[in-house]
């Protein structure tokens, strides 16, 4: 991994760490026995556009080299 793939990997984390901390303050407003429904909900809203944003950008941030030697190893496999 490169620089600016590992930069998006922290802010990755802090955005996850930043979602929870929302889901639980909005889970706080409801009544007790909604909160787990709701924080599932609440979470996974939030969570999957932040991993696949960042899934996306981490593959597109790849240094040519990185991205040549995973064309190699596909080809290999196929071959095999």
């Amino acid at each position: 991994m490169n620089l600016h793939q590992k930069i998006i990997v922290v802010i990755t984390d802090v955005l996850l760490l930043a979602e929870v901390c929302v889901c639980m303050y909005l889970c706080s407003q409801q009544s007790p026995e909604n909160l787990t429904p709701t924080f599932i909900k609440n979470f996974a809203m939030m969570c999957v556009p932040t991993l696949i944003g960042a899934k996306i950008l981490i593959t597109r941030l790849r240094s040519p080299e990185e991205a040549q030697g995973s064309v190699i190893a596909d080809t290999v496999l196929i071959k095999k």
